[in-house]
């Protein structure tokens, strides 16, 4: 397996062992370690690898959907991007029925929280320029959140949040609470009813 056969084989900025396969080649960990050390290609993790001279290419949301699977953009990355917290998010979190982990890649930290299966839904498949990747709808990244973070449990802490009111407002009130029905957690409820009675003065 030669590298230029696969980089002209393979069409995208990443690809796995799977990937060398589908295009006709053996895989061979020899040649990757070769081509790592060359700095033509760069490791993500065992079994996804991204080519250098394109690796600017690949979203760090389409990155994020490949380091763990399955996956999808919530919590503070959901919010910013929804417009429903004002600050720009340093990091890309997502959820995952999988264990907790930090990843360091060379787009930037990725920071994966556990939840369980039952409550991994409400998200969105969205096409990027290379791969889809998923992305919590607003509703379920702020519920997401509350779940995740046990210290929202008074309007001080609901105020630190600054979530934009008029956002809030266009939310589906309905899916959240058919959401909450799903979480079961008074905790949970209980702030997103403090929630509306803070941001309905507005």
């Amino acid at each position: 397996m030669k590298y230029i056969d696969l980089k002209t084989s393979i069409k995208k900025p990443y690809f796995s062992p799977l990937d060398v396969k589908q295009a006709g080649f053996e895989y061979s960990s020899l040649s990757v370690s070769r081509w790592i050390k060359q700095q033509l290609i760069r490791k993500i993790k065992k079994g996804l690898y991204v080519f250098s001279d394109t690796e600017q290419l690949l979203d760090i949301k389409e990155l994020a959907s490949l380091v763990i699977e399955p996956s999808y953009l919530s919590l503070e990355s959901a919010l910013w991007m929804a417009g429903l917290i004002p600050e720009v998010v340093f990091g890309t979190t997502c959820i995952t029925t999988k264990s907790p982990i930090d990843y360091h890649t060379y787009l930037g930290p990725i920071t994966y929280r556990h939840i369980s299966k039952e409550l991994f839904f409400g998200y969105q498949s969205i096409e990027g320029k290379n791969k889809s990747y998923y992305l919590a709808e607003p509703e379920k990244a702020l519920i997401d959140y509350l779940y995740l973070t046990p210290s929202i449990d008074n309007r001080n802490a609901i105020f630190e949040l600054r979530i934009d009111p008029d956002i809030f407002k266009e939310l589906d009130q309905h899916k959240i609470d058919k959401y909450l029905t799903v979480f079961d957690n008074k905790r949970v409820s209980h702030v997103i009813v403090q929630m509306r009675k803070m941001y309905d003065r507005n």
